[in-house]
């Protein structure tokens, strides 16, 4: 029996099996997830391009066309389109100027058809309360037959008895056996994922090449929905929602110093700490998600209450007036070496172990952790190197009698 070590190998393996068969389409889904997938992008798949317009024909033959540039893109898997023609269907389209030369109209040509092939309610059966229709129409055999049908003999008003296929023309063609609506609207869609590649790029790159290959007639138009719109969305809402944090938290520094600079000086630690949270996710491999994006605002407090530690207490030695700049730093930093460990190792540790997941449902979990775990190494290590050096650029001016007064 064969093993494999977690989810994405099991993908892999299968992956390799169903692509040696030709002519087959496949995507690989859990049963909850397959459930999210179909809420974002409306169809059963992570992502989807949808092709909005009224002919079922055109709507296929542009689905080919994005279909095949889709899988022409590194990273993009489970490419395939949600067909809605394969039907086979009896059209019968009357003439109606052949029509009119026999004394007859559409409806005399309807009335036939709806009698002998679908079966029009003659009467009712009753079985108790219920009561069902009783209807009459040809046997299967003759009604199944594209040549019976069109000898279907129709009675004109002079009592001649003429064919079907003389006032109307019988075929069988490729129709719909799903139509697909929104807003009211039809659409077919291709469905698409991403392997290997972060998402971002992958969807940018595949609207920048389908808009530049596939020519859409007037009233036609594209629209791409699923966890690309979202991770869109969440990152713009990211963008108003970190500087506003950013800001926030200046403020309070500010109210606690009493001095915009000591407030800086301490927001200087959230770019240490954005470097270790970058570095731990390109050496996991892992993309800029939006589990990332919130593991940066929880870290970002984090390396904020270190700046506090140790600004806060240098500051306390230093407006004492027993210390000059130099002996105030070394004195703090000494003193509060063990907080700031104390606070970097019970953030780090307590997420490292998700950090290190690989196991079904560490998708999710795991860039934050890395995140936060990456960050706490460098902003522990420039709290305590470079942000008192910093401090002391910046007072090394200044007198014993500074104003600005400790937060603590």
């Amino acid at each position: 029996m064969a093993c494999w070590s977690d989810a994405d190998d099991l993908v892999k393996r299968v992956e390799a099996y169903l692509g040696n068969i030709p002519g087959i389409e496949y995507n690989f889904s859990q049963y909850i997830q397959d459930n999210v997938a179909e809420a974002l992008s409306g169809v059963k798949g992570e992502n989807s391009v949808k092709i909005f317009g009224d002919d079922l024909e055109v709507l296929h033959a542009k689905a080919l066309e994005v279909q095949c540039l889709l899988r022409s893109i590194p990273g993009m898997a489970d490419v395939g389109i949600f067909r809605e023609l394969g039907q086979p269907t009896l059209n019968i389209r009357v003439d109606r100027v052949a029509s009119a030369r026999f004394g007859l109209n559409v409806a005399d040509v309807q009335n036939l058809v709806v009698n002998a092939i679908g079966g029009n309610p003659l009467s009712q059966v009753l079985e108790g309360e219920r009561a069902f229709d009783l209807a009459l129409r040809f046997p299967e055999g003759q009604r199944n037959r594209l040549e019976l049908i069109q000898r279907l003999l129709l009675d004109t008003p002079d009592g001649q008895r003429i064919p079907l296929s003389m006032v109307a023309q019988v075929e069988l063609s490729d129709g719909p056996f799903f139509i697909y609506r929104e807003s009211g609207r039809r659409y077919i869609a291709v469905r698409f994922g991403v392997r290997d590649r972060d998402l971002g790029s992958a969807a940018a790159e595949a609207q920048a090449l389908v808009n530049e290959r596939v020519e859409l007639p007037r009233g036609y138009r594209t629209q791409w929905d699923g966890q690309f719109n979202q991770m869109q969305e969440a990152h713009k809402k990211l963008a108003i929602i970190v500087p506003l944090t950013l800001l926030a938290i200046f403020i309070m520094l500010y109210s606690a110093f009493g001095s915009a600079k000591d407030a800086s000086l301490v927001l200087l630690n959230v770019p240490f700490a954005t470097i270790g949270g970058i570095a731990a996710l390109y050496l996991a491999g892992e993309e800029l998600s939006i589990s990332a994006g919130i593991g940066f605002l929880s870290l970002f407090g984090i390396a904020i209450q270190d700046g506090v530690i140790l600004i806060s207490y240098i500051k306390t030695l230093y407006n004492q007036g027993r210390h000059d700049v130099e002996e105030a730093i070394l004195e703090g930093a000494a003193m509060r070496l063990r907080p700031v460990l104390m606070t970097a190792m019970l953030a780090g540790l307590g997420l490292l172990p998700a950090a290190l997941s690989h196991a079904i449902g560490s998708q999710a979990q795991r860039p934050l952790a890395l995140v936060i775990v990456g960050g706490m190494v460098t902003t522990t290590l420039l709290t305590l190197l470079v942000l008192p050096v910093v401090f002391g650029w910046i007072y090394r001016h200044y007198p014993k009698s500074v104003s600005s007064q400790s937060a603590y």
